[in-house]
């Protein structure tokens, strides 16, 4: 028995019926509303020339972004069968069950637990010829700092890394360690992609660590692109965003 199965025995046990067991409609409903959500804001995609350049070479791509940027990179890039690693946690099976009715795939685990089966995992859907996606900073950071994890995926499945970031006008900003980004109703929201960053096989340990700092440049650049498209910026824009705790 998995961990998951397991928690939710033990909650039976006790008494207690975990709220996905008692309403398992709600992850559709949620991803219903994600998708009405989103669909009311206006967005405008930047270096779409880019995603063209990683789909020339015929593979699949993996995407990667901050985590602040789910909502928004998750709701662009819906629909194509991708892969995206969970946490194990139990946000992260609300988050597993919503991505499926947004049509995407979850493995599930984290550096900390189940990342090695998560990642092979992974890899194998890559492989199988469709795209994936791994958060630069992690599941729980720390924020604005990116991992190793995704360019050694990139290593073993020769896919093309895109990275993308966003911003929004207006905006919630979350006080959650990431301070994820939620766009308002009827917001503009910018996307960004970037130029493809291709990790050969023999690409060395000293070599991924200097593309793992240019991976964060890259973030951070397409987050100040966007910020710039929408004509916010830094401390200024600040002012304008919402913060929810």
């Amino acid at each position: 028995m998995d961990a998951p199965d397991r928690n939710r025995s033990l909650s039976r046990k006790a008494g207690k019926v975990p709220i996905l067991d008692r309403v398992p409609f709600l992850p559709r409903l949620l991803a219903a509303l994600v998708r009405l959500y989103h669909g009311t804001c206006r967005f405008t995609i930047l270096g779409q020339e880019h995603v063209e350049a990683a789909m020339s070479g015929g593979k699949p791509i993996l995407y990667t972004s901050w985590h602040f940027a789910f909502p928004a990179v998750i709701y662009h890039l819906r629909d194509q069968n991708g892969m995206v690693m969970v946490s194990l946690s139990r946000d992260g099976e609300w988050v597993a069950r919503i991505l499926t009715y947004l049509g995407y795939e979850s493995a599930r685990g984290s550096p900390g637990k189940g990342g090695s089966g998560a990642l092979k995992k992974v890899i194998s859907h890559i492989r199988a010829g469709y795209p994936g996606g791994f958060i630069a900073d992690g599941s729980q950071g720390p924020a604005l700092v990116a991992q190793m994890g995704i360019l050694v995926l990139a290593r073993h499945t020769q896919s093309p890394l895109v990275p993308v970031s966003v911003a929004a006008r207006p905006c919630w900003r979350f006080k959650s360690w990431d301070r994820t980004l939620l766009g308002k109703p009827f917001s503009r929201i910018a996307l960004a992609f970037g130029p493809p960053i291709r990790v050969g096989r023999q690409t060395t340990d000293e070599q991924l660590e200097e593309m793992r700092r240019d991976l964060e440049a890259s973030l951070n650049r397409l987050t100040r692109q966007c910020e710039e498209a929408l004509g916010t910026g830094r401390p200024r824009g600040a002012e304008r965003r919402t913060i929810i705790d």
